[in-house]
């Protein structure tokens, strides 16, 4: 039997952010939740006793604290950001390599298969011709030719 809370049910972000980027997402939203909370607990602790400590915590808190569903939103914004700029990037290079570069290939290939289609067709027929004329000076001269043609 498996723990109560070991089930597996698909999970969902809170965040919506791409899986990539939700590491950073939550070493963002973690760092902060480390400094409130230290910088809460050293009021706390301080007890008015040592009141720089409590009135710069209590002052950032109280400043910091309006802007951290802010931050949170700017982060993730400039991890979706970032996201679609590598899909663009893809996109871009994917049109960009379909376009201009696997025609010029294709290309190159057409024209090399040409060339080695042409150059094989020569030998072949230089190959045939020294034969017929091997074969025709046999023959003028009375000689039997027995060479098999250079196709066998």
């Amino acid at each position: 039997m498996s723990p109560p809370d070991a089930d597996d049910s698909p999970r969902e972000s809170p965040l919506s952010v791409a899986q990539k980027w939700l590491p950073w997402c939550l070493a963002l939203i973690f760092a902060m939740t480390v400094g409130w909370t230290v910088l809460v607990a050293l009021s706390e602790v301080s007890g008015g006793e040592y009141e720089g400590v409590a009135k710069t915590a209590i002052a950032v808190v109280s400043v910091a604290a309006p802007a951290a569903p802010l931050i949170v939103l700017y982060a993730i914004l400039i991890a979706s950001a970032l996201d679609l700029l590598g899909g663009l990037t893809m996109v871009t290079a994917k049109y960009l390599t379909d376009k201009f570069l696997e025609p010029w290939r294709a290309k190159r290939h057409a024209e090399a298969f040409a060339k080695a289609k042409a150059e094989g067709q020569a030998a072949e027929r230089r190959k045939w011709v020294e034969w017929n004329q091997r074969r025709l000076e046999a023959e003028a001269g009375g000689v039997p030719f027995d060479e098999p043609p250079p196709s066998s």
